[in-house]
């Protein structure tokens, strides 16, 4: 029970993290960021960012439920599989290669092994 309240916490903070920053308002302000207009550069656009930070943000979070064996493992290879195609387009890579410190080293290593 605990777990899928947390499950759920977590979907909701995700969406509402994703709202967020799909705004003009926040984009506006998220360029004046050295960090952020680092980022935005490796991009066509800043929702392709987004999308693909909420991506990455997804695949952790179902990498974690498959540490905790709380998703079934046929699943997980599907997302596992995901993953991996996912990591072959270009802007995915060049995001990943400059944000992947903020994740866990355990999800840093299972990406980069794909």
């Amino acid at each position: 029970m605990r777990m899928q309240t947390e499950q759920e916490i977590y979907s909701k903070i995700t969406e509402a993290r994703i709202r967020l920053e799909n705004t003009e308002t926040f984009t506006n302000m998220a360029k004046e960021s050295p960090s952020f207009a680092e980022r935005f550069a490796l991009v066509n656009t800043p929702e392709e960012y987004y999308t693909i930070m909420a991506f990455l943000d997804l695949i952790e979070f179902l990498f974690r439920l498959n540490k905790a064996k709380m998703i079934d493992t046929e699943v997980w290879y599907r997302w596992k599989v995901l993953a991996r195609t996912i990591m072959t387009i270009p802007k995915f890579r060049n995001v990943w290669a400059k944000t992947k410190d903020i994740h866990s080293s355990e999800f840093r290593d299972f990406i980069d092994s794909l």
